[in-house]
């Protein structure tokens, strides 16, 4: 596993998306700290540029590197490997590779201009969202031949995360407004990573009243140490999730 990994690593370094994706992110960055004044308000408009452009880049980046790698994904599968020592090997490589590209374009301008609270839990998001997109990307790739197929899937998944399920949560916020849902509102932010990144990244920037009226629910919860692990305990699940469907698809599909 460690040398299909490390190929596959050694691949990455000389991708010019991969380099691209973190000169990208670096220059966002650096942007938005120099035009604001306030390293609050950077952060904020930061987060809000992250929390979209991560997931969507490490998404597509992951299926399209998959497909482009099919013919050398068959000839390991032909050799004595485990499939499941393969398809983890290939996700743990672009998942370091894109992690590291976060790490460069957005971690060090974090850490010169805002290294708090915040800061730190906007990296730690940021990297836990990077994990759950290669994860996911790795498992469409995997259940569809079909590159195009793939990449749809890819973007409208991302779309669904990004604006319809906020649309959706929103609808039923104001729907049911005279009844109790507030015990409800705190699940569904689980089973949207992006939600979920955006509201830990808010409460430590104490920007509780951008969420809505649910905002002291938020807070309540996610705001203590306890609730801070509930939500990271539910991201890693969103990434061990996906690596085991892409790793059960991998096992039966016929190559």
């Amino acid at each position: 596993m460690w040398k299909v990994c490390k190929y596959t690593l050694i691949d990455l370094a000389r991708n010019r998306f991969a380099l691209g994706y973190a000169a990208l992110l670096l220059v966002v960055s650096v942007g938005l700290f120099q035009l604001e004044g306030d390293p609050t308000k950077a952060l904020i408009s930061l987060t809000q540029v992250a929390l979209a452009l991560v997931p969507l880049l490490a998404l597509v980046f992951t299926i399209i590197y998959y497909y482009n790698q099919y013919e050398f994904t068959v000839l390991l599968a032909v050799q004595p490997l485990r499939r499941r020592s393969i398809v983890l090997a290939q996700w743990a490589a672009i998942n370091i590779a894109m992690l590291v590209a976060f790490l460069f374009g957005i971690g060090m301008p974090v850490l010169v201009y805002s290294p708090d609270a915040a800061g730190w839990t906007l990296l730690l998001t940021g990297a836990a969202l990077t994990a759950v997109f290669t994860a996911i990307g790795a498992w469409i790739a995997v259940r569809n031949r079909d590159r195009a197929r793939g990449v749809g899937i890819g973007l409208v998944t991302w779309v669904l995360m990004v604006l319809v399920y906020d649309a959706l949560l929103l609808w039923i916020m104001f729907a049911f407004s005279d009844r109790p849902i507030e015990p409800v509102i705190v699940p569904l932010a689980a089973f949207n990573p992006i939600d979920l990144a955006r509201i830990l990244v808010m409460l430590r920037i104490d920007l509780a009243a951008l969420l809505g009226y649910t905002g002291a629910v938020y807070q309540q919860f996610f705001g203590t140490a306890g609730g801070m692990l509930v939500a990271f305990l539910a991201l890693l699940l969103w990434v061990l999730l996906p690596c085991w469907r892409a790793v059960r698809a991998f096992r039966v599909k016929d190559l």
